[in-house]
């Protein structure tokens, strides 16, 4: 016979001791824990904040002095050609005729005469040209030689004066001729007769200026041509000039009642030709230099480049030139007004405020990642400067 064995008393799953139950708590703490620091770890490693800013742009310009010499050593010295010549001109000008006295002239230009035979004719000051359809009647103004089958060009002047002087183009034949001659020595005018009439005012000192000034620029723009002779422009493209009016006269003063008058100049031109690209990356480093501290270049206005020429020595191959440059900085990232230290852990407001007191910031913004952001990180490399395009100054 099996003996049934006694029930014991409590019987199911024993109770976890007390120290069983502490690790347990120490284990479900961890678990928390760890959590958590997932969470802080990953708020931490993508939470940014990106301060917008619209910099207010400063305009600086600078005033370089740059030496032309044979062999540079200095800085701001650069190789290039001095040339230097005088040129001499004449010319007449005609004032307005709006608020002028009207008062006839005789007419005048240039005729061309023509000589088709074998011996030279010489004809006296005011012999007659009779335009081919003999009505305008016209004189040689000086004593002229016209060689054998050769031309001489002269200037000649209406007998009468009026408009009726005022032809176009045309053929002229010479009454003191033999007739047997006429068909053979002869004078042609290509540009029109002018100056019948004129229109006369006080001459001014205005009006003289005006005229000195018109043909300067003509006999520069002559120069230029002549100067660049013999010069490398593919080495030196870059030209200045230094313009000096030696000598200036008029066959009328101010104030005189006149309705033209003629001008004579003698003018000195000095031509310097240089290297162009290195000129301007000379000045656009020294326009760099004279930024604020904390400004970068933004753009350089190479367009309003200015160069003058103070000095030229054609015989030593030598100049001094002083070079305007100028273009647009904006503030620096690096500027001590964006260290981030002074961003952390600041509201968008309090960061706009900040930078509010900078001169050389226009306007800012502050944007978070991700958007339910309030504050600007702690991690200082979590926060980005965008410096944006400065408005035009």
């Amino acid at each position: 016979m099996v003996k049934s064995l006694p029930k014991r008393s409590g019987a199911g799953r024993k109770p976890l001791s007390r120290s069983l139950r502490m690790y347990q708590r120490i284990a479900v703490a961890f678990v928390i824990g760890t959590f958590l620091l997932l969470l802080v770890v990953l708020y931490l490693s993508i939470s940014r904040a990106t301060i917008h800013v619209v910099p207010n742009p400063k305009l600086v310009s600078t005033t370089t002095a740059i030496k032309v010499v044979p062999n540079p050593v200095a800085q701001g010295d650069m190789t290039g050609v001095v040339v230097e010549q005088t040129f001499s001109q004449a010319k007449a000008f005609t004032l307005p005729s709006d608020g002028g006295t009207p008062v006839p002239q005789k007419s005048t230009g240039l005729v061309t005469l023509i000589n088709k035979t074998s011996a030279p004719q010489t004809l006296v000051g005011n012999t007659r040209l009779l335009s081919n359809d003999n009505a305008t009647l016209f004189r040689i103004d000086n004593y002229v030689t016209v060689p054998a089958n050769g031309q001489i060009e002269t200037t000649v002047h209406a007998d009468q004066p009026g408009t009726g002087g005022d032809i176009g183009p045309a053929q002229f034949t010479i009454p003191g001729l033999p007739a047997s001659q006429q068909k053979d020595i002869y004078a042609v005018s290509v540009d029109s007769m002018t100056g019948g009439l004129t229109y006369v005012h006080q001459l001014s000192e205005q009006d003289l200026n005006d005229a000195v000034n018109s043909l300067t620029d003509e006999i520069v723009n002559g120069a230029k041509t002549t100067l660049a002779t013999g010069v490398d422009r593919n080495t030196f493209p870059g030209e200045a000039y230094r313009i000096e009016v030696l000598e200036r006269k008029s066959d009328k003063q101010p104030g005189t009642e006149t309705g033209s008058f003629n001008v004579s100049l003698s003018v000195q031109v000095a031509a310097v030709y240089y290297s162009d690209s290195l000129l301007q990356k000379a000045v656009a480093a020294d326009l760099t230099r004279h930024l604020p501290t904390g400004y970068v270049m933004s753009s350089i206005n190479n367009d309003g480049l200015k160069v003058t020429v103070d000095e030229a020595d054609a015989k030593k191959n030598t100049a001094s030139l002083s070079v305007y440059l100028d273009g647009v900085g904006v503030i620096s990232e690096t500027a001590d007004v964006f260290a981030k230290d002074r961003f952390v852990g600041r509201s968008a407001q309090e960061v706009m405020t900040l930078l509010s007191a900078s001169e050389g910031v226009a306007s800012s913004n502050v944007t978070f990642t991700p958007f339910w952001l309030k504050r600007v990180p702690t991690l200082k490399d979590h926060i980005t400067i965008d410096i944006q395009a400065p408005a035009a100054p």
